[in-house]
């Protein structure tokens, strides 16, 4: 017999005659024996977490989820209404677990092993998920499962949501909370060139948005854009505007057909020019109309002009007219090209007809008319708006109805992904989604690629769920555009 068996005979006979003396925990103390088990294996932290989230080991208690609490192997996530955790795994992986979900984590071998796996479970709710360095190596090792499909991407971010029977409920209320971000959208860019950002000046801190075509506009942002750059807005009242290179205006205060609200628009030029195009408010309520400049106010008769800006805009000195004609003077410029404007200052109001130019040093001073503009003003290179098509009814589209089918849906957003269908026997049919792409998997095991994402599916809904705001909107279609039986 080894020593080692020996020693344990010998350890068990002591623990079995002492332990007829003793009666439960006391025993124990007396001996100085304790049981310790196998802490579970780490496999990620919590990165952010909002209201009510826990984690559960089988046959454990719940525990409650905030940052940087630790996510093990064998964890179920649980999240309750307009709550939600981002979890980053140690291979750098993210998911996060929308309001309504529960998700576990059921194998997740990293890169210190000779064959890394993970396989993550969604029962119900949603997820979003962005791939790490597992999946990197070997697309089929990253999995996240469902009761319908599985899903299976090598560097993709993509959407996985299990609609059950209050999914028709969910995407009323998606839709709806998508209305009330619409409806917050005051313009949208129709041309753009170069670099032109946006800023929100209501919340202190705001990032600057880089502009594209289409983008939204919302009330109190403040355009920038470089040189060699501009924008054409267009406004919910059909109102057009386009910033000027190297220029900055502000959408001060607008607002069209918001209950218990007048109509009104007003806009602030600092830097450079524009050129704008009346819309509904103005020619409806000339006084809802307005463009402040550092020089004076600039109202309207249902008009199109261009503004520009030189220098500081502002110019308490000599004004001498060989600089004027030159456009070196600075100062505010001004070219009416369709109705009437009225400029208005501490010494009056001066009203310019089509097709009159004039220059405006500061606001002590009176206005000069000008037989013609200096050709170096930039009232040529960028697009005139009354030339642009574009109109509010095309810019700013009602979102359909959208019907939302029991089943699961996986919406890619970035890179491209497999979904893999059950059945009772096998993974027997697959497809391929590429960004921007839905498949379907219906509880009678027929996926299909849809040709629009779902509401539900957008980036914008977690922004929505979280009480922020949302940048843009999408549009929905639910026609199946292919299927594989």
């Amino acid at each position: 017999m080894s020593i080692t068996r020996s020693l344990q005979r010998s350890y068990m006979h002591t623990y079995l005659s002492y332990s007829r003396k003793c009666l439960g925990l006391l025993c124990w103390l007396g001996l100085g024996i304790s049981v310790s088990y196998a802490a579970p294996k780490v496999v990620g932290k919590v990165s952010f977490a909002r209201g009510s989230n826990a984690a559960q080991q089988p046959g454990a208690t719940p525990r409650l989820l905030g940052q940087d609490a630790e996510i093990f192997l064998g964890d179920n996530i649980q999240t309750t209404e307009r709550s939600f955790v981002i979890i980053t795994f140690n291979d750098g992986a993210k998911v996060t677990v929308r309001p309504n979900s529960s998700f576990s984590v059921d194998q997740y071998e990293g890169q210190q092993t000779a064959h890394p796996q993970a396989q993550l479970s969604l029962h119900e709710g949603a997820i979003e998920a962005d791939t790490g360095a597992i999946a990197k190596q070997a697309p089929d090792s990253f999995r996240i499962k469902t009761p319908l499909a599985t899903v299976k991407a090598q560097e993709a971010r993509y959407s996985v949501k299990i609609c059950g029977e209050g999914c028709q409920q969910e995407s009323k209320a998606a839709q709806t909370a998508q209305e009330q971000a619409e409806q917050a959208i005051v313009a949208r860019i129709v041309d753009i060139k170069g670099h032109v950002t946006a800023k929100s000046l209501q919340k202190s801190g705001a990032p600057e948005r880089p502009l594209t075509l289409g983008a939204p506009l919302y009330n109190t942002d403040h355009l920038h854009s470089q040189a060699n750059s501009y924008a054409l807005m267009v406004f919910r009242d059909g109102e057009k505007i386009t910033l000027q290179p190297s220029s900055e205006m502000a959408i001060a205060d607008y607002s069209y057909q918001r209950p218990g609200q007048p109509d009104h628009a007003l806009f602030r030029l600092a830097v450079g020019g524009l050129r704008a195009l009346t819309g509904s408010i103005g020619k409806t309520n000339k006084s809802a109309y307005a463009i402040d400049t550092p020089v004076g106010t600039i109202g309207i008769r249902g008009t199109g002009f261009d503004l520009t800006c030189v220098g500081s805009c502002v110019n308490d000195l000599t004004v001498y007219p060989d600089e004027l004609q030159a456009g070196r003077a600075e100062g505010l410029y001004s070219h009416v090209w369709q109705g009437q404007i009225v400029l208005k200052n501490s010494q009056g109001e001066y009203v310019l007809t089509m097709p009159e130019n004039a220059y405006l040093a500061s606001d002590q001073a009176e206005l000069w008319k000008l037989p013609q503009l200096p050709v170096t003003l930039p009232d040529t290179i960028t697009p005139r708006p009354d030339k642009d098509r574009h109109t509010p009814d095309k810019v700013f589209v009602k979102q359909p109805l959208q019907t939302a089918l029991a089943g699961v849906y996986v919406s890619v957003h970035e890179g491209q992904a497999n979904v893999v269908e059950k059945t009772g026997k096998a993974d027997v049919h697959y497809v391929n989604v590429a960004k921007n792409g839905t498949a379907y998997v219906s509880p009678q095991y027929r996926i299909a690629l849809l040709t629009e994402q779902p509401l539900f599916q957008a980036d914008e809904l977690l922004l929505v769920e979280a009480g922020l705001p949302v940048q843009d909107a999408s549009t929905v279609d639910m026609t199946v555009v292919s299927c594989d039986q």
